[in-house]
């Protein structure tokens, strides 16, 4: 047993298994969850720095770099020298997974929606999903609201759940803490905020390319226990060629359903294309999309399990 607990190997397993199972079995309460600290901490930091309309776009870029440093950079630092050095580093490596693979509470909002969606509690309903997007839910229907759920529910599992993990098993906790603190400043600095369009732009450049293989990896499991012909076929003939239509295009064709449509940020309306099946989506199909999700997610633990694994051999 001393032998199986000092190996790095399956140190990190008993890790990453520790952190689903938590996520999985256990809600962390939102008021006192240590990211929702750090989202008050990046909000307010990009309302103290953001430069005013009237400066150039590279000013903006240039604060948006220096504050997501500023603020994140110490605490990346410093968290990585406790893990470092720690006489049981492990204990450390399991709190700051268990922190930051936190898509229990997207999954848990879903439910709420998938409870009260459909019941005319239209106020109720969009009250919830506003939690967990970051579009204008005001003026959405029950379609609209079942369709934005479960977009926000399977980009997140790609980006959040996948990315994570990804992360953690490539180069271990302190990356995946990085990845994730990364991806909660670009979420919290939204691009489609007409005064974040270029103060966000270094940020969510840099996570467009930090999501890609954690999304690859995701969309292939969620092919594997689902549809892949249909799915693959819909992204071969997606209209447009962006990451985020072709990951809908997929989710949307091996569960049937028309993702994607008009989204409205802030007053304005965005037209992305619809993707997907044609079928709307029903409220069948929120449940058959939420399993095919929490299949994928053992997957990808299982497959993520196994890499590490073979560390030891």
């Amino acid at each position: 047993m001393d032998a199986l607990l000092t190996d790095s190997a399956y140190q990190s397993i008993l890790v990453l298994w520790l952190a689903v199972l938590v996520d999985a079995l256990w809600r962390w309460p939102l008021s006192s969850h240590p990211l929702t600290l750090m989202r008050y901490l990046v909000k307010q930091m990009g309302a103290r720095v953001l430069p005013g309309k009237e400066y150039p776009p590279k000013q903006h870029y240039i604060s948006g770099s220096l504050a997501a440093v500023v603020l994140l950079g110490p605490l990346i630092v410093c968290l990585g020298m406790l893990v470092y050095m720690a006489e049981y580093p492990v204990f450390f490596e399991a709190v700051i997974m268990m922190t930051v693979l936190d898509f229990g509470y997207q999954r848990k909002q879903f439910g709420k929606v998938l409870t009260v969606v459909g019941k005319n509690k239209k106020v109720l309903t969009r009250e919830i999903l506003s939690t967990i997007v970051a579009r204008d839910c005001a003026r959405l229907s029950d379609v609209g609201v079942a369709k934005a759920a479960i977009e926000s529910l399977w980009l997140k599992f790609l980006y959040l759940y996948c990315g994570v993990i990804f992360y953690f098993v490539l180069a271990g906790p302190v990356a995946a803490l990085t990845y994730r603190l990364l991806l909660l400043t670009s979420w919290q600095w939204h691009y489609r905020h007409p005064a974040m369009k270029h103060f966000a732009k270094p940020i969510r450049t840099l996570m467009q390319w930090l999501v890609l293989p954690s999304a690859l990896c995701g969309a292939l499991v969620t092919l594997t226990v689902s549809h892949p012909v249909k799915g693959l076929q819909a992204v071969k003939h997606c209209p447009v060629g962006d990451k985020t239509s072709r990951l809908l295009a997929l989710f949307g064709a091996v569960n049937n359903i028309q993702l994607g449509g008009p989204a409205i940020y802030h007053n304005k309306t965005f037209r992305y294309p619809r993707v997907g099946s044609a079928e709307l989506v029903k409220y069948s199909d929120m449940i058959r999309a939420k399993r095919t999700i929490l299949s994928a997610m053992w997957v990808v633990v299982s497959i993520s399990s196994l890499l590490l694994l073979s560390r030891t051999l």
